[in-house]
């Protein structure tokens, strides 16, 4: 519904509601009760069990909040709850189902990450402990470099809150912009072998390809309007895909040529059928 209004020529549904409307309308209702909920038990529990530690994003939103003349309101909070369920999970699965070509496709990608998973979990099905995370930074590094080449976010929509000229073009404030972001990825003058398919790219240091221009890459966005789920999504791809490279080897069961980009509230691949065999140690 979402996309299907980004995408409408008129806003129709300020004049006339259809069925479907009133469904959306109807589940708004409940997301953001459930979302009232969310922070009213996440106060509570910092009533209740006082502690400087913040144990996730809404926690840190509501001690932010409780800082004399913050500015930062429920409703600010419930728009950025709404904005993580809104946009954590089809981001996530669609990285990592592009991820997942990608590993299917490159020849020696899985026996390599089966070694580096192997090297961190050792006889653990799954990463053991938080602080391994930090030795899987090969695993979001996959991440990145397949929504380099496949970007779930291809195109960004803003527009200007004051009038400005950019690069001797004037716009007026309210000017529709759209940001097509995956030029810039593959240009050659901020990423060296821009079709070549290199995790390593992205290793600390960023020595291994150059050039590395990781201002080029807007997957997250950036600036005051920066994805707050983007470490989230970090520790998420690195979990998932320790795991399936630890445990699974993994074949496309159809011609990587036939999966198609569909463009929707982000873009995911038309299909991506993968046949997942157990491997040991």
């Amino acid at each position: 519904m979402i996309m299907s209004r980004v995408n409408a020529p008129f806003p129709y549904w300020r004049y006339f509601k259809m069925s479907k409307d009133r469904e959306l309308d109807q589940s708004l209702v409940a997301v953001h009760g459930h979302i009232a909920g969310l922070i009213e038990r996440a106060r509570k529990r910092r009533r209740d069990q006082p502690s400087e530690i913040r144990h996730n994003l809404l926690e840190a939103m509501l001690a932010a909040s409780e800082q004399a003349d913050s500015g930062i309101t429920d409703d600010i909070i419930s728009a950025n709850v709404m904005t993580l369920l809104l946009a954590g999970e089809d981001t996530t699965a669609h990285a990592l189902a592009w991820t997942m070509l990608f590993l299917c496709t490159e020849p020696g990608m899985q026996a390599r990450m089966h070694e580096a998973s192997a090297e961190v979990l050792g006889a653990a099905r799954v990463c053991p402990t938080f602080d391994d995370l930090e030795r899987l930074a090969l695993f979001e590094a996959l991440t990145q470099e397949a929504t380099r080449l496949k970007p779930i976010i291809p195109v960004l929509l803003m527009e200007p809150v004051v009038d400005v000229v950019l690069d001797d073009v004037a716009l007026p404030a309210g000017t529709p912009i759209f940001f097509l972001l995956r030029p810039a990825m593959l240009d050659e003058k901020h990423f060296g072998k821009p079709q070549a398919f290199l995790p390593e790219r992205w290793a600390e240091g960023h020595h291994q390809v150059q050039p590395h221009d990781g201002h080029a890459y807007m997957q997250f966005g950036a600036g005051p309007r920066v994805c707050p789920g983007r470490h989230l999504a970090g520790v998420e791809m690195r979990l998932v895909l320790s795991m399936l490279c630890r445990n699974f080897s993994m074949e496309l069961t159809v011609d990587p040529q036939s999966i198609q980009e569909v463009p929707a509230f982000t873009m995911m691949p038309s299909a991506m059928p993968v046949r997942l065999r157990t491997v040991g140690l």
